[in-house]
């Protein structure tokens, strides 16, 4: 997506997604393609919605970036999945020691 000056955009620190490679046919009867040898590749971020698989085309110059960011999001999501479990494990110690107490 260019921007006024022509300079891309920032990517953000952390994107939810994955970047992928699509490959796939343009429809074109004549094209390099239609034998499904030498498909067209596009590199692009593909996320879910709404319960929908969206892609966004990715230019050159944003692979990595974007790459890193998405790299980024999966690490603080395991971060956090491994907090709230010690953070469960931790309520349920002390409401099972709770119980012990009323008896």
């Amino acid at each position: 997506m260019p921007v006024a000056d022509g300079k891309a955009p920032r990517v953000p620190r952390v994107v939810r997604g994955s970047v992928v490679v699509h490959r796939r046919r343009c429809g074109k009867v004549s094209c390099r393609c239609a034998d499904g040898q030498r498909l067209h590749e596009t590199t692009v971020l593909s996320y879910s919605e709404a319960g929908r698989t969206r892609l966004v085309m990715l230019p050159a110059d944003q692979v990595a970036a974007v790459t890193a960011a998405a790299e980024r999001y999966r690490a603080e999501r395991v971060r956090l999945e491994e907090q709230a479990s010690a953070g469960l494990a931790e309520l349920v110690a002390q409401l099972d020691a709770g119980k012990g107490r009323r008896r």
